[in-house]
């Protein structure tokens, strides 16, 4: 009796023994599981977060790259519309001038001065004082010299002009009519045409230099050897200034050199020739067109 008791008690502790052994497996096995399985979502969390920093990095370059093409596109807007804006400028802006000139003439010496002239004796060598009118336009070559600098234009200047140095006795009639004084109009015509150099780096006042021109003088009474042509070089300098829209007033000097194709060459000495060196000074008014 005493043993199956015994027994009985081994098999019970054994029984319980088991029944402790398999809760603890069991909770071994499932603590493992759940490790797994937070190990798993922990890893696919990080592969999401590291793909969410790639779409941030790349969104954010995307967003760098449109800010720079949205860049370059509003610059290379502004530089279109400031080219159309200096064109229709440029088309609203007349650079080309019309002008009517006038004021004092003066030749180095009075015509007769050297002596007699066929037509013309006058015995006041300071005599040499008129007046003049003319006209003439500019036409605009290059705004920017060639690209050569801004604060400079190149014009093609052509003018003409009239000039009056009052009266002279012809001694050729007074000779053959024994005593009859005839007066002749001492006058000048001059057609130039000149590069121009303007300055425009100064708002409305424009200064400007002529550096060389030719010009060609036609003189009445004609000369002793009855020639009237006389070509020439012509300098001048002035300076104009925008008073409204396209209307400009302006100051010129010119100065004519010349030739000596209306001096004669008289064996005797008794006829001379004619010198029209000579200058002008006066006022002009222009209009754009």
């Amino acid at each position: 009796m005493i043993k199956n008791s015994t027994g009985m008690a081994a098999v019970v502790t054994a029984a319980v023994a088991v029944a402790g052994l398999v809760p603890q497996q069991a909770m071994a096995e499932s603590h493992y599981k759940g490790t797994s399985a937070q190990a798993d979502i922990e890893r696919r969390l990080q592969m999401m977060e590291d793909e969410m920093r790639a779409l941030r990095s790349e969104l954010a370059r995307a967003r760098s790259e449109s800010r720079e093409n949205v860049e370059k596109m509003e610059a290379q807007q502004e530089k279109v519309d400031r080219q159309l804006a200096e064109a229709d400028k440029g088309e609203k802006e007349h650079r080309d001038l019309l002008f009517f000139r006038g004021g004092y003439a003066k030749m180095e010496h009075g015509r007769g001065y050297k002596g007699l002239e066929t037509l013309v004796w006058n015995a006041d060598e300071n005599d040499n004082d008129g007046w003049y009118v003319g006209a003439g336009f500019d036409h605009e070559l290059t705004d920017d010299f060639w690209g050569l600098t801004d604060i400079a234009s190149l014009d093609g200047e052509v003018m003409f002009e009239y000039k009056n140095f009052g009266t002279g006795e012809n001694f050729l009639v007074d000779a053959f009519t024994g005593g009859e004084v005839i007066e002749n109009k001492i006058t000048q015509f001059t057609l130039t045409a000149a590069p121009k150099i303007k300055f425009n780096n100064m708002g409305n006042f424009r200064p400007w230099i002529i550096p060389f021109g030719l010009g060609i003088h036609v003189i009445s009474p004609p000369s002793s050897g009855v020639t009237v042509l006389n070509p020439g070089l012509m300098l001048g300098a002035g300076a104009e200034y925008k008073i409204w829209g396209d209307l400009w007033a302006g100051l010129d000097f010119r100065y004519h050199f010349t030739g000596d194709d209306l001096d004669i060459k008289s064996k005797n000495g008794v006829l001379k020739g004619v010198d029209t060196d000579g200058l002008t000074a006066g006022a002009y008014l222009g209009f754009g067109f």
